[in-house]
């Protein structure tokens, strides 16, 4: 799998709605992910996501992202994500500029396109991976494999638990939330574009 993604069009100018429909099901939940994850706030980023998606529809008739939609979508949700941290993250002057130093080191690793994405997971990743998940309440480390290891969406996860799907999306979100915090910062980024946790 490799980060850079082309369109399935040549012109956006002349992308029809159920297209854009088709790019907005298929990106959403890693851009949603990616601001979730920078602002550390699950609802802002949701809100992102979808700031990025209605702007590029309006806007459809002068953008012109050709074969870097993908590679696009995640600028914009970055230029977004630092708008919203200036303006809007109410803590003290250190808590803010760390929380900017985050959110540029992590989009740095976006702009190495080379090769293949799941190639710059460090070789201890699963190891790593394994023994913080052992940390877990057993429900939140069951919700996780389940979507890591065996692929399901959120909905299909809580159809087999007998679960909300929002209760879901929270186990989710908290797991993701404590790798942030434990994670080598490549590691987590590939973690949440790889797999679409919402």
């Amino acid at each position: 799998m490799e980060y850079k993604v082309h369109t399935p069009f040549s012109d956006f100018q002349t992308i029809t709605q159920s297209k854009f429909e088709e790019l907005f099901c298929r990106f959403y939940s890693q851009i949603a992910a990616y601001a979730t994850v920078i602002l550390d706030d699950k609802t802002a980023g949701e809100d992102i996501a979808q700031e990025v998606f209605a702007y590029m529809w309006e806007k459809r008739n002068v953008l012109q992202p050709g074969d870097g939609f993908h590679s696009y979508l995640f600028q914009s949700a970055y230029s977004r994500c630092i708008d919203y941290i200036k303006k809007n993250k109410q803590s003290e002057k250190y808590a803010q500029e760390s929380l900017l130093q985050f959110a540029e080191e992590y989009h740095a690793y976006l702009e190495n396109d080379c090769q293949p994405i799941k190639e710059l997971f460090s070789k201890d990743f699963e190891e790593s991976l394994n023994a913080l998940l052992e940390e877990l309440p057993e429900a939140r480390r069951q919700v996780f494999n389940l979507i890591y290891r065996d692929g399901l969406k959120a909905r299909e996860v809580a159809e087999k638990l007998q679960m909300p799907q929002r209760t879901v999306e929270s186990h989710i979100y908290l797991t993701l939330k404590f790798l942030r915090k434990r994670l080598a910062p490549s590691d987590f980024l590939i973690l949440t574009l790889l797999y679409h946790f919402f």
